[in-house]
């Protein structure tokens, strides 16, 4: 192909390579946009063999052409810079991509909305060539119309996504800090029963072990779980809710008030001396 203006485009921070031909059709290797979006080899190959195979864009959409590669001028499968938010809208996002990579899915929409028009930019001519310009002008009107009949559905699953990854989060068992917040509170509800950190009954550590055995226990049969540590994130605050609202059964609530009721030897030993 003859009369190839070929470029690297800055796309949001990447190296695209690109080439505007006589015809002045700009035409983007689809490598390039693959290496910036992370995608293995594998996925790469896959998504040019999907662009081959896909009818609309065999009416002039990709093209073999000769560009510039670490191993000399090759020719490079291209997609032609219209067709770039229709190509990146046909990639299907699976759940556990979403979960794993969130990051994925903000850089493809952003490839989808910003990628044609920087690339086209980027083959403009200098201020002053009208002639030129009102050329530029048409071929970015190319495509327009599947790009904004995308932005509201592309939009719309993106935010699926998010609402997705925060239900994820939502439904994991507590992490560091929700298992702080829940051990902090047994504790101080565990002091509060037991008279305070000076009382009889919390120096017992035999019958300190029980009043928090009992407290844990009624967690794990609130949530119906085998150990606190299964509660879920979202259930955190009402976790503690319940904690602060617990009073100990009447037998161990008994056994603190006669162990706390009783006089340690010092004690008798000043009563003993007045």
């Amino acid at each position: 192909m003859k009369d190839l203006i070929v470029k690297n485009v800055d796309v949001m921070g990447d190296s695209i390579k690109a080439a505007k031909d006589a015809a002045g059709n700009i035409w983007v290797g689809v490598r390039w946009v693959c290496n910036a979006l992370d995608m293995t080899e594998g996925q790469t190959k896959r998504q040019i063999m999907n662009i081959q195979k896909d009818m609309v864009f065999g009416e002039g959409g990709s093209n073999q052409i000769p560009l510039p590669t670490n191993n000399g001028t090759q020719e490079v499968f291209c997609i032609r810079h219209d067709f770039i938010p229709l190509w990146l809208a046909k990639i299907a996002i699976t759940k556990k991509t979403r979960q794993e990579r969130p990051e994925f899915a903000d850089k493809l929409l952003e490839y989808q909305l910003k990628a044609k028009d920087i690339l086209a930019a980027a083959f403009l001519p200098k201020q002053g060539d009208t002639k030129d310009v009102q050329g530029q002008i048409k071929l970015l009107a190319q495509g327009t119309t599947e790009l904004y009949q995308r932005v509201d559905e592309v939009s719309t699953a993106v935010r699926s996504v998010k609402a997705d990854l925060e239900d994820f989060k939502n439904d994991m068992p507590i992490l560091g800090i929700e298992e702080s917040k829940i051990t902090n509170a047994v504790k101080r509800k565990g002091v509060q029963c037991l008279g305070g950190k000076q009382s009889n009954a919390y120096q017992d550590r035999s019958l300190r072990g029980k009043m928090y055995a009992d407290l844990y226990g009624q967690l794990k049969r609130e949530f119906g779980v085998t150990s606190y540590k299964a509660i879920k994130r979202k259930q955190t605050e009402t976790a503690i809710t319940i904690i602060q609202g617990y009073t100990p059964p009447l037998v161990l609530a008994e056994t603190i008030e006669t162990v706390n009721a009783q006089l340690t030897f010092s004690d008798r030993e000043d009563q003993d001396a007045l």
